[in-house]
Order: C-alpha cells, then structure tokens, then sequence
C-alpha cells in the first residue's frame, strides 16, 4: 500500500510515540522507511539570539564558532536518536536495509515537506504535541502544518498517550 514512509522524530519521548505506528504499517509489506530529524542551523540560532544592533559585540555573546559547536552537538544527539529508533523498528520486524535516516537543518516543517517531495514519500507518520487554543497560536504545530501542506502524501498524525 505505502511504499515510502516518512517519518519525522526530534528527539522526544512524544515523537517517539509514532514509532510503533511505522512499524504497523510497515509490517508485511515492503516499504522503505525513512527517519528524519530536523536541527537547527548556525544562521537560525544566530538570529534567534543575536539582537538585531549594530553594536560592538560584548564578549560572552554568541560567536559563529559557539552557534558551530551548537550546531554539531544537535547533529550528533540527532544521529544518537536516530539509530536507537532505527534499533526499535528492527526489533519491531522491519528489514534494516529497509530502513535509512537523514539529520537536515532547517525549519522543521519546510524540511520535512521538502523530505517527502524529494524522496517522493506516500505517507508521513508524525507525532503531534495536541496542542490546543492559545499555545498553539504561540508554539504553531509543526504536525498540522506538515498535515495541511503536503499534499503529495498521506499524513498520520499521532495523538501523544
């Protein structure tokens, strides 16, 4: 049915939830599964933190080498992740060379539609924080943005237990 699923983690025990869920759909057919995990990039966390002055920088502020190290040290506990939840679908019965993991940088939500045009996914299975009212306005959902803006797969949004 699914030959292609996507399916977006970051690290939590909530994204972790659609783990399970993968291998459900997986089981018995076969499709290739792809995890991914979105980190920030040096420029997000640079501007994110940076004011926007034309100051002299004041030492103990923000460098490119310390947003860098930031940088590095969200990749290698992305991959640490990775593999562990790559570990629980094989022990759940899916084929390991079934299976593939990617770390991008980016915006989470872009990356992951960018993930599923490009490997040309039929099916997204993200966990989705249930947020509700005035903390989503202010948090957004990456979930539901991922649901209302590919159109090219499927989306299965797990619910957090």
């Amino acid at each position: 049915m699914y030959q292609k699923i996507l399916l977006p983690l970051d690290g939590s025990d909530l994204s972790h939830q659609a783990i399970p869920h993968a291998i459900a759909v997986a089981t018995g057919i076969d499709s290739e599964v792809t995890l991914l995990q979105v980190i920030d990039s040096v420029a997000h966390i640079i501007s994110e933190t940076t004011p926007a002055t034309i100051e002299p920088v004041p030492s103990g502020e923000l460098t490119v080498e310390i947003a860098e190290s930031a940088v590095q040290a969200q990749r290698e506990a992305a991959e640490v992740n990775l593999a562990t939840a790559t570990a629980q679908i094989v022990a759940g019965g899916i084929d390991a060379a079934r299976i593939s993991t990617e770390v991008v940088e980016g915006n989470a939500s872009q990356a992951i539609e960018g993930a599923v045009e490009r490997l040309g996914c039929d099916l997204v299975i993200i966990a989705t924080h249930g947020r509700s009212g005035i903390k989503r306005v202010l948090l957004g959902s990456v979930a539901d943005h991922v649901a209302r803006n590919t159109p090219g797969a499927a989306v299965l949004l797990i619910r957090p237990q």
